[in-house]
């Protein structure tokens, strides 16, 4: 009976240990890079919550996309991960020695890295190409997200927005003698 009782003691106490060190392994440390709006949620339309400055340090609660969940001691909120840069801020203590990873600080030692980050889009390149092939079925899904003008009116109109009209520029004495099709 007393083994029965200590081996739950033991997996209850693993168990809130484990649950401890997945959340200081969540958090991770970030600096501000650029002045930042922080939104309630990761959204454009959300909320503001604060204005982060460049250079204040906090933490990376979360990620979604291309947003990032950012803790300060002012602030709690949403921002672009492109804002900030994650690991320990400049001239902390522990840079270079697995600062900007729990697991780096406990385990090893870890270099200076530098990261760049990206939005991962990325463009067709040759071999993309020359596998394409046409597909008359998604020409008539696109067709199907087309708009009647009617549609795009009364959309506009939900949003506030209005038609306006604007008059072409005049052309400058230059161009109005020089051909349309650029041979003279």
């Amino acid at each position: 009976m007393r083994q029965r009782r200590a081996k739950t003691v033991c997996r209850r106490v693993a168990a809130v240990l484990l649950a401890a060190f997945a959340t200081l392994a969540a958090a991770e440390p970030v600096t501000v890079e650029r002045d930042s709006v922080v939104r309630a949620e990761p959204r454009t339309d959300s909320a503001v919550v604060a204005n982060f400055a460049r250079g204040v340090s906090g933490e990376a609660l979360a990620r979604q996309g291309a947003w990032v969940q950012v803790k300060t001691a002012t602030a709690t909120g949403w921002l672009y991960s492109f804002n900030v840069r994650f690991g320990a801020p400049a001239g902390s203590a522990g840079e270079g020695a697995g600062a900007g990873s729990v697991l780096g600080r406990v385990f090893a030692p870890r270099q200076k890295v530098n990261v760049t980050a990206t939005l991962g889009i990325r463009g067709l390149d040759e071999e993309d190409l020359k596998q394409a092939q046409f597909d008359g079925g998604q020409l008539e899904a696109l067709d199907g997200f087309a708009a009647s003008r009617e549609q795009a009116e009364a959309h506009a109109g939900g949003a506030g927005l209005s038609a306006t009209r604007i008059d072409y520029l005049a052309q400058p004495a230059a161009a109005a003698g020089a051909d349309p099709g650029g041979s003279q």
